[in-house]
């Protein structure tokens, strides 16, 4: 049975988006979106093509609001920030939802994305996998 995730961060142009292409890739048996919490802004074309090189990125992978996702059941939410976030959408209670302060790299640079999405591969696959029990 396929386990749905969401990842949320405040813009979903960066942070999230490359939670989800990591999650999707590396991860059987799950189902990753993600959203921005407050304000959409277009995918950092920095961050696309790490992702490309990578080898994670999909061309569904677009910037997009919460609320395009909310009649949606998961079994994790993630969150993704810089600060705490105090406003969340509710979620049944069968969700689990965890937040992750994440301080953002530099999106010009393409050896710090680089680096941030090893980052992001040690941490959340284990984390992920131990939450939804893989």
């Amino acid at each position: 049975m396929t386990k749905n995730v969401l990842i949320l961060c405040n813009d979903n142009s960066s942070l999230s988006i490359m939670a989800q292409a990591i999650l999707n890739k590396n991860l059987q048996g799950i189902e990753v979106e993600s959203a921005a919490i407050k304000k959409v802004k277009q995918l950092n074309l920095n961050v696309k093509k790490a992702l490309i090189k990578d080898g994670s990125f999909k061309d569904s992978y677009q910037a997009k609001s919460i609320e395009i996702l909310k009649d949606l059941n998961f079994n994790l939410v993630i969150v993704m920030s810089q600060t705490p976030t105090k406003k969340l959408p509710e979620f049944s209670n069968e969700t689990a939802v965890i937040e992750i302060e994440y301080e953002e790299p530099n999106y010009s640079n393409s050896t710090n994305i680089e680096r941030f999405l090893k980052t992001i591969k040690m941490e959340l696959i284990p984390i992920t996998r131990d939450i939804l029990e893989l």
